[in-house]
This record gives C-alpha cells, structure tokens and sequence, in this order.
C-alpha cells in the first residue's frame, strides 16, 4: 500500500502530464484537491510533529531561513546580541540560535534557523522542524546570496507545508448544513467554475452547506479555504554579499523575476540598519502603558504586537497574572468608553492604559 508521500507524488505526476486547458480543467482542479487533503491528512496524523519548541513571546518573532551557508549566522550576529557559531560549510547551524534586536526602543526576537533544502516538507535536512517554528512567527526573512539567488523552491516548500508568505487569508464563509445541498454565492468575480468549486467541495466531504465567497478566486484559493490550517505570513527577502563582484547580476536578475530583496553586506557592514529598519517595518507594534490599580502607572510604556490581547500583556508580566486574573480596565482606543472592564480575549489597541485585577492570595 503506497504511503500518503507516494499518493501526492503520484498525483503530482499526473498533474505535470495534463496539458491545461478547458476540458481538464475540473480534472486538475479535483486532483489540486486530492493532493490538499491528503496533506491535510499527514498533518493529522503527525499529530504536530517533533518540531523544535518555540514558547511564544510578548516581542514578535523573525525566522531567518535559506539556501544553506549563505550567512544567515553573520545577519543574526550582526543585528543582534546573539553569538551564533558562523563557518564557511552547510549546515552549521545544527539547532536554532535566537537574539534579540533592538531598533528604535523596541525589541524583536531572531531565530537563526538550519538551511532549507528541497524536500524540506518531507523532512529533508530537519525540514519539518523548520516548518513547524516558521508556522509560528510574525515575519519569515529568507537570505540569499550571489550564489544561491533563487528563493522559488524555498517558496515551493513553504507553500507544499501550508504557509503563504505574503498573501492573506481567503474572505470566504463556510456554514455547513444537515441538508439542502451546495449553495456557492459569489460577492465579486470568481476565477473558477462554480460546478468545479462544487467537485471540490465534495472531495472534501462537504455535501451540504452555504458558501460565500467575497474576492476574486481561483480553485487554488478556494482549497487553502476549505482546509483552513493554513498560515499566513508576512515576509522579505535579503540578498547577502554585496561586496562580492558576483552580486549586482545576481541581485538585478533577482529583482527582474518581481521580488524585492534588501542588498547587505555583513562583512563590509553595508545596509545593516537598513535591515533592520525593514524588519521593523513589516513587524507592527503598538505600545500600551500599565497603570497599578493602587495608584499611578509608569510612563515608561509596554511595547507589544499589534493583535496582542489582555492574556498576552499578563503573560509578559508573569505567569500568575494569568491564573489569578479577575478582570481589566482599559482607557483608550481599543474600548467604547472609560475604564471599561474587560477579559484575556480582549485585543489592546496603541495607546491604551491599562489597569489588571488579581484575585486576592
């Protein structure tokens, strides 16, 4: 019995051999189909996988990965406070290094992460544990260089493992039914067949349930939608070595392909604020200030994510306010009115004041 790698494998071959045009169609969007719930169904089975461990952080998380050796070391060292083993052959970072950066009075944490390599998303060169911290961080900056220019079979593996650099989320509903069959509403133009979407529907098991779709889709899109676990995240790309008399036709071939890359240098210290200011620049922060319910707060603010809620500001400040909390009070933006009380589900916004109530002992 083939293993679920060897079904996908199958399937994809068959895609490669089907000229696309019309009458196939709604056979390839049925296969495109197949392939995403047998993904699906390995991740399942994997049940989260032996990934590294990653505890989640009040700062926002930045993933460095790439081409093996192209200084992914150097740019941690570099814009950080970390001191990660750097040399000159593949695979040097065996385990992920982190630092912390600080640009402008806020701080971000970097993860130095091992080489991508292809098969990534089967588990080649500790792929999966790559995988499963990148399905966790708020920025994935991918590192080039002259000699490994290329960033599409990085995006090849991520995509294969479910995340979507810089795209977002599909703006389509599901409600599912006891009967009545498919009902697919479209608000604004839809780039596939209705009765192709409807094959696909079925392939995941859904028979009976309104569908509304509200941006231009293809079958693609309409799949990410229907198996809901993927990631979206944002991303950059850096081209390292710009000192190197390689670079500038690797770099303009790199930009002539429609990626927008950030040319350093760590050796020649060339762009290194520059980075980190594009860092700074995809990575959203607000800040919020705590005010002790005894009296008056400090003016010294809490810099947070943008998203951050009532929970992850108690977190940051210890793990007891979590288990003792009774309830905050909130001045600002984020609230309809003055000192509105609140609970851990509530997401802050910048500028607010902050009050957070304990329960006694």
């Amino acid at each position: 019995m083939p293993s679920l790698d060897e079904e996908i494998e199958e399937i994809e071959r068959e895609i490669r051999k089907t000229q696309y045009n019309k009458a196939t169609e709604h056979h390839i969007g049925r296969l495109k189909a197949k392939i995403a719930k047998l993904e699906r169904m390995k991740e399942e089975r994997k049940g989260g996988g032996t990934g590294f461990f990653i505890r989640k952080s009040i700062y926002p998380t930045v993933g460095l990965i790439g081409p093996p050796s192209v200084g992914k070391s150097s740019i941690l060292n570099a814009i950080t406070n970390a001191e990660s083993r750097v040399g000159d052959f593949d695979f040097t970072t065996l385990s992920i290094v982190p630092g912390v950066m600080d640009y402008n009075g806020l701080r971000y944490r970097i993860l130095d992460l091992p080489g991508v390599i292809e098969g990534a998303h089967q588990g080649r060169g500790r792929g999966r544990e790559v995988i499963s911290v990148l399905r966790s961080v708020d920025l994935i900056t991918i590192v080039l260089d002259p000699y490994k220019p290329d960033p599409q079979y990085i995006l090849s593996e991520l995509r294969r493992a479910g995340i979507r650099m810089n795209e977002i989320k599909p703006k389509m509903s599901i409600v599912r039914k006891d009967r009545g069959g498919l009902n697919i509403m479209a608000v604004g133009r839809v780039n596939a067949d209705i009765k192709l979407l409807e094959s696909v529907c079925r392939e995941f098991g859904i028979i009976n349930a309104d569908i509304v779709i509200r941006e231009s889709m293809d079958v693609e899109r309409f799949i990410d939608g229907l198996v809901g676990n993927r990631v979206y995240v944002p991303g950059i790309f850096v081209m390292n070595k710009a000192d190197l008399p390689e670079f500038r036709e690797a770099f303009e071939s790199l930009i002539s392909k429609g990626f927008e890359a950030i040319p350093i240098s760590v050796s020649k210290s060339q762009n290194i604020d520059l980075l980190k200011e594009r860092i700074s620049r995809a990575v959203r922060m607000i800040k919020i200030f705590l005010k002790p319910t005894s009296g008056e707060g400090d003016d010294e603010p809490l810099v947070v994510r943008e998203g951050s809620t009532v929970e992850d500001v108690c977190l940051s400040l210890h793990s007891d306010f979590v288990e003792k909390f009774k309830f905050a009070t909130i001045v600002g933006p984020s609230v309809k009115y003055r000192n509105q009380r609140v609970g851990l589900e509530h997401v802050v916004g910048d500028g607010d004041v902050i009050s957070i109530y304990i329960k006694k002992g």
